[in-house]
């Protein structure tokens, strides 16, 4: 018999990681806005880019620090990972299907990467022969066992999710966020994988990614997604930080950083207006377009960059 919890709902994000955790969150009762998560957990302040704009920038990194960050949102990690060069690899694999099923059984919420293409999907069930989970066209579908971390990508990677035991204010979470952005920004290679870039180094990679003569039309139009919902949380999360901590007298610093970072989000909003067609339509990667989004994304990187600046001297005081 299948263990499943037809109740999880998966919610509709171009980040499948970060649409996992919301829907975790939510089945949990843990009631944050999707702004608040993706601020929270850092995603919103991200930017990972590959010279060649890899539709795997937005995956392509050690998410652990991601999960350690979500505790501050009430939420526990608990993550099966390991590759199929492990020597053990199929036993592995069947120890997960265990992990997963046990998990379930304790009414935990659980996702896992790849379960068809490499995202990440809502497992609702297991039996002997795999997992039920459901798949981005909103139906359930099964996946066998052993298929996990068998294509070129080689991970399994299986969250469970808990209430954290620690309850955190307001402002101790958004100190949490603040202090990993510091950390982030002071030195974001230390979280990027060979051959990426992550910080504000990577607008420079995209831009000279859409200066050369073809950039990847899947890519481009992917990552411009992600990375757009990402920035659109961005701002949304810095909005609520006010309504949340209610009235101060301390406030011009993090409205100079809202403006900022209204800029970049209304910058990456007219790059998907350039590339809106998903999949991508080949009449909309022209020349002119890959200029105009070249020039939109240097507006983003220099408003960003400002925006940072102001939002962590306004943290200083929090």
């Amino acid at each position: 018999m299948a263990q499943t919890d037809e109740r999880m709902k998966p919610f509709p994000a171009w980040s499948s990681f970060m649409g996992c955790t919301k829907s975790c969150a939510d089945w949990l009762g843990i009631d944050h806005s999707p702004d608040w998560i993706w601020g929270v957990s850092g995603y919103a302040f991200l930017l990972n880019m590959h010279p060649t704009l890899c539709p795997s920038s937005p995956t392509a990194f050690d998410n652990s620090f991601l999960k350690n960050n979500a505790e501050a949102l009430g939420l526990g990690f608990q993550a099966i990972i390991f590759t199929k060069g492990d020597p053990n690899f199929a036993e592995r694999q069947k120890e997960a299907l265990e992990y997963t099923r046990q998990a379930l059984e304790r009414k935990q919420p659980v996702f896992g990467l790849e379960l068809n293409i490499p995202e990440y999907y809502l497992i609702t069930g297991t039996d002997e022969t795999g997992y039920r989970y459901i798949d981005m066209d909103g139906q359930t579908k099964s996946c066998p066992w052993e298929k996990l971390g068998t294509s070129d990508i080689g991970l399994v990677e299986i969250n469970m999710i808990a209430k954290a035991e620690q309850n955190l204010s307001v402002a101790d979470q958004v100190r949490s966020a603040l202090k990993f952005l510091a950390a982030y920004q002071a030195d974001p290679a230390s979280y990027a994988l060979p051959g990426y870039t992550m910080g504000l180094g990577a607008y420079d990679v995209w831009i000279g990614a859409l200066r050369k003569d073809a950039p990847d039309p899947f890519g481009l139009t992917y990552n411009a997604r992600v990375w757009g919902e990402a920035r659109s949380g961005a701002l949304g999360f810095l909005q609520e930080i006010k309504s949340k901590l209610g009235a101060r007298d301390d406030y011009a610093l993090l409205d100079s950083a809202i403006l900022h970072f209204s800029s970049v989000e209304q910058a990456f909003r007219e790059i998907n207006g350039l590339f809106h067609s998903f999949p991508p339509n080949p009449e909309e990667h022209t020349k002119e377009n890959f200029q105009r989004a070249a020039e939109l994304l240097t507006q983003a990187r220099d408003a960003e960059q400002a925006g940072i600046k102001t939002l962590l001297g306004w943290g200083e005081g929090l």
